[in-house]
């Protein structure tokens, strides 16, 4: 059921639980690397074994004062949401994240008895924001349940209370918008008051029917959350210093606050000069080495990248408009495509326009699969980063300095792109929408631009990255928080 990798530990035991999502399971994984290097934690990762090779790169680092042990559990089996041999929803489109996290409460029982049979269980859980029945066991073991958030406080600030308050399209905190036949939804609690059009909101949340038992489920989970002993940000205090502030719960109880301890200790990635495995999460259709060697030969600030993620696939009328602005452009790029999943239509989903690549030869680079993110981002050449602007990637422009071109499509995208366009001011709106269709020509302008002169947003941008570098160095608040969550552990 699990093995055991490097030496052993010492300290306190803890259990980590990542959400089978490669946008959640790599930063927790980052995380666990943090708290393992500090050598006064015992750790076990729980995995199911289809995720098992994107632990793998953590398991082959060395650690030389902790112990990092795997446990392994059979994902449910004939699941009613989830298809047969699925275990990641990589591998599902993005409408099935409500149905993974039904799946995984199916593990309650085998994880239980897990600990009952240990003969020296975990003393904390530290547990992916989508599993928030983990709480509830904490609450029956009579240990200690950490949140994990992949996603800044700002967007997890909106998430709660949408979950909360439970507005609905006619209640007082949201307003018609004649103008765009549209439901306006406020959040005059949180600062700045952010206001959505209701189909910016989490689809999960839009989906809410009171009354059905998974709705019901998925609601609980949630409000389990605040319930923990504290929540541990993958963001940084100079990007969301005020939204952190606002999650921890204020002495007099306050409806304003949610968390009894909150930890800020990101932007979580690889150092610069790190060493390990570049394959963090898959392989793709050309190899890690050859597309930093093309990258080499461009100037700086001259490439494009295009990635929406490891869920976005593209309808083929949108692959048309983006093959076609790139063409536009005349910009050197790199775009990173996803095929047609379960659940797509065959044939209609994620497939280049037919002669794209040829006229392109030279000036972009085509891949299919996995690609490294980080090290593409941190390359001297890449001016400007075309993404769905999910938690991950947004953290890992603004650590390499990149100019963000957003095109949110769901989940907390759209809240992110607020925060980097309208408030951090290092990144431009580009498209929005899952189903929208960008036009050739004007995506084409704006790819232009995003790798010609100074730019503002660049300036910023670069402002931020000296920002992220600094926190998680002694001494910053990052690196400072970090510390304070071993030693709370």
């Amino acid at each position: 059921m699990s093995n055991t990798t490097t030496t052993t530990g010492g300290g306190a035991h803890i259990l980590v639980f990542p959400y089978p999502a490669q946008g959640h399971m790599i930063p927790l994984l980052d995380l666990t690397h943090q708290l393992a290097v500090r050598g006064r934690l015992t750790i076990t990762i729980l995995i199911t074994p289809k995720n098992l090779p994107i632990l793998n790169p953590l398991l082959s680092r060395n650690y030389p004062f902790s112990s990092v042990e795997t446990l392994i559990l059979p994902f449910p089996i004939n699941h009613r949401l989830i298809p047969p041999g699925v275990e990641n929803v990589k591998d599902l489109p993005p409408t099935s994240l409500r149905s993974m996290i039904i799946a995984m409460a199916e593990l309650y029982d085998p994880l239980l008895h897990w600990f009952n049979s240990h003969p020296s269980p975990p003393v904390a859980i530290i547990s992916d924001l989508f599993l928030g029945w983990t709480s509830h066991l904490a609450s029956h073991l009579g240990i200690r349940r950490i949140v994990f958030s992949p996603s800044p406080a700002h967007s997890i600030a909106i998430i709660d209370s949408l979950w909360r308050g439970l507005p609905k399209i006619n209640d007082k905190h949201s307003h018609d918008d004649p103008a765009n036949n549209t439901c306006l939804i406020q959040f005059p609690g949180i600062p700045n008051s952010p206001v959505f059009p209701w189909s910016h909101l989490s689809p999960i949340y839009r989906t809410y029917r009171e009354g059905d038992p998974d709705s019901e489920f998925i609601r609980d989970c949630i409000r389990a959350n605040v319930a923990s002993w504290g929540i541990v940000f993958n963001s940084f205090r100079e990007l969301d210093s005020v939204y952190l502030d606002y999650m921890v719960k204020n002495r007099s109880d306050d409806e304003s606050g949610y968390y009894d301890r909150v930890w800020a200790v990101g932007p979580l990635l690889p150092p610069d000069n790190d060493d390990g495995p570049t394959e963090r999460g898959g392989s793709g259709s050309i190899a890690t080495s050859d597309l930093l060697s093309w990258l080499d030969t461009c100037p700086d600030h001259s490439v494009v990248y295009v990635c929406f993620g490891s869920q976005v696939v593209l309808s083929n009328k949108q692959m048309e408009g983006l093959a076609a602005g790139l063409e536009c452009s005349g910009a050197r790029f790199l775009w990173c495509v996803k095929e047609a999943t379960e659940g797509h239509v065959v044939g209609e989903y994620g497939i280049v326009p037919a002669g794209f690549e040829d006229r392109t030869t030279g000036r972009g680079m085509v891949v299919r699969g996995w690609v490294p993110q980080v090290l593409i981002l941190r390359h001297r050449s890449v001016a400007g980063f075309l993404t769905h602007c999910g938690s991950n990637s947004m953290l890992e422009s603004l650590a390499a300095g990149v100019v963000i071109l957003a095109w949110p499509m769901g989940a907390d995208q759209y809240s992110n792109a607020k925060l980097l366009v309208d408030q951090m001011k290092a990144g431009v709106r580009v498209c929005e929408g899952e189903d929208t269709v960008p036009d050739g020509a004007e995506l084409g302008r704006v790819l232009a631009e995003s790798v010609s002169g100074n730019r503002p947003e660049r300036v910023r941008a670069m402002e931020l990255r000296k920002a992220a570098a600094d926190t998680v160095k002694v001494g910053g608040s990052s690196f400072n928080d970090l510390d304070r969550l071993v030693r709370d552990l």
